[in-house]
């Protein structure tokens, strides 16, 4: 273990180095206030079996792992590099082509997702990260909707609503059935956010 990396209300995350392969990974642990909360973890858990299962230079992939497990935690590849979030604070008004080269990075990202019959659905600028070459990558799975395992279940509104509010399409409200545009809607607001520098919509 190098250092700790930003936490999040799910997990904590440190950088490390794999002493097999030299890799450095982030690793993920979930947060000890899950330790009871099983649906929680089964969500923690998908993020690495999504990202076993896509293959995009703008989705984070997996840490390749020869060595068995003992312990809950996940492997990822380390990203050197900012938020999105970050990045609109440091572009706080960016050239058009400068936001139309993300905005496409992003739609090569989703359709890695959509061709294999899921959803992100927590598209938002912290689960984005762009690199120092400036290629984007879409982090953070855990709130996906695999076609597959979601058999059994109503709608998206059987768990409740799984992004964040500002960037969630509408028929998520209403217990609508998502599809890949309800991404499509979040790319959106992403993109008018980062050419108008505010949200299009508030939370009233």
């Amino acid at each position: 273990i190098s250092r700790v990396l930003p936490a999040t209300a799910r997990s904590q995350v440190h950088l490390g180095v794999d002493d097999y392969t030299g890799q450095r990974v982030a690793l993920k642990t979930p947060a000890t206030d899950l330790r009871e909360d099983t649906q929680a973890l089964d969500r923690f858990l998908l993020e690495e079996w999504v990202a076993r299962r896509l293959h995009s230079a703008h989705v984070l992939q997996a840490a390749a792992s020869r060595r068995p497990r003992n312990h809950l935690y996940v492997a990822m590849e380390f990203v050197e590099g900012q938020t999105l979030a970050q990045w609109m604070t440091d572009h706080p008004r960016p050239a058009l082509d400068d936001v139309r080269g993300l905005v496409t990075q992003l739609g090569q990202g989703l359709q890695a997702f959509h061709g294999k019959e899921m959803l992100h659905q927590d598209l938002r600028p912290e689960n984005i990260m762009v690199d120092r070459s400036g290629t984007v990558k879409i982090i953070a799975f855990a709130s996906g909707h695999v076609a597959g395992l979601a058999e059994g279940r109503t709608g998206p509104a059987a768990d409740g609503i799984a992004g964040t509010l500002q960037y969630t399409a509408p028929e998520y409200f209403v217990g609508g059935v998502a599809t890949p545009a309800s991404d499509l809607f979040a790319l959106a607001v992403l993109t008018y956010q980062m050419l108008c520098g505010q949200l299009p919509y508030g939370l009233q």
